[in-house]
């Protein structure tokens, strides 16, 4: 992949300079009003952007896009034994939730931490590092004896899921055409949904089935993440770190140009990095509330389905669960029109 301006060859701060550096908050928000009005271009047809992909492009896709799915298995599993758990432990479903709580509270130190390392030091071994570390601890959850060390296991696993899915979008799109990103980053997202798919499908055959009861799911959550591994290591590194990496050889200090980069995109791009942040906290504000209503339907009885259907046998509820979620598993078209929207935007 060519560099595109030769000003992406130069790292340093001086390059960035232009009429937005010094733009107050005011005028930058003046200037984006006009910019609301869409652009109402004819959309492009799907295949022919996904042709647009060549196979080590597709091979980064597919591990991203399996790697997100597992961790969405590994992050779900709690919420489908809570009822064993909290018999497990002795602890009302509730305090069991905790272990829900923490994941979501570590998902930020392990984005930041693993987002870092992945810039530094590439895709591929912060990939594996991560996969290992949820081998470890879905093992270990498997293995807990009491709730303080579920509870710490599940903190730690919020490190290893906040890790991945960064690592995983940039290698599944800094390579790909840009035309594509759009379609192809609504695909991704929906790996989440095919992996709480995968876990109500293993949760049937797995818990309760065998005298170990719920911690079969849980070592058998440790298995996949084995093969990935393997996928990613057959894979190289993506072009577009390749060829950032040899910029910042070419400077004479790999760390110096790392940090100098990263300040100048704060610097630059301070303002949008907080409107992306309050986005996908409203997001997730409205996924995580229909997932609270369903752990308080758990704690009732009735585990992630509405309450209207307290009258499911105990046996039909995963399949209940795997069809309520089946309408998630789609590529995000308002993710691929937004994508094309902002791609035009910034080309003007």
């Amino acid at each position: 992949m060519a560099f595109q301006d030769e000003k992406l060859r130069d790292p340093s701060p001086t390059q960035y300079k232009d009429h937005d550096e010094h733009m107050s908050v005011g005028r930058y928000i003046a200037t984006r009003l006009p910019s609301l009005k869409p652009p109402m271009h004819r959309a492009p047809n799907p295949f022919s952007l996904l042709r647009q992909l060549n196979t080590q492009q597709w091979l980064f896709f597919l591990v991203a896009f399996l790697a997100w799915s597992w961790d969405a298995f590994d992050f779900f599993t709690v919420s489908l034994t809570v009822d064993q758990l909290s018999k497990e432990f002795h602890k009302t479903p509730a305090q069991i939730t905790w272990g829900i709580t923490l994941v979501l509270m570590f998902r930020s130190v392990g984005s930041t931490i693993f987002g870092i390392a992945a810039d530094r030091y590439g895709r591929k071994w912060p990939f594996v590092v991560n996969n290992i570390l949820f081998i470890v601890l879905e093992l270990g959850t498997g293995f807990c004896n009491n709730y303080k060390q579920f509870l710490a296991c599940r903190a730690l696993f919020g490190v290893a899921m906040g890790g991945l899915y960064g690592n995983a979008a940039a290698t599944a799109l800094e390579d790909c055409p840009e035309a594509a990103r759009g379609i192809l980053s609504g695909m991704l997202q929906q790996g989440y949904a095919f992996g709480y798919l995968l876990a109500t499908v293993f949760a049937r055959g797995l818990v309760d089935t065998t005298s170990h009861g719920w911690r079969p799911l849980y070592w058998f959550g440790a298995c996949p993440p084995v093969l990935l591994i393997v996928f990613r290591l057959l894979l190289p590194e993506t072009n577009a770190y390749i060829e950032r990496e040899a910029v910042r050889k070419a400077k004479g200090n790999v760390a110096g140009v790392f940090i100098t980069e990263g300040r100048v995109a704060l610097k630059r791009h301070w303002l949008l990095l907080i409107y992306l942040v309050l986005l996908m906290a409203g997001f997730n504000f409205m996924v995580g509330s229909g997932a609270a209503k369903g752990l308080c339907d758990r704690v009732a009885n009735v585990p992630t389905v509405p309450r209207f259907s307290r009258s499911i046998p105990d046996n039909a509820q995963e399949p209940v669960q795997f069809l309520a979620q089946c309408r998630y598993c789609h590529p995000s078209r308002g993710q691929s029109r937004c994508h094309g929207w902002r791609h035009h935007r910034r080309l003007q």
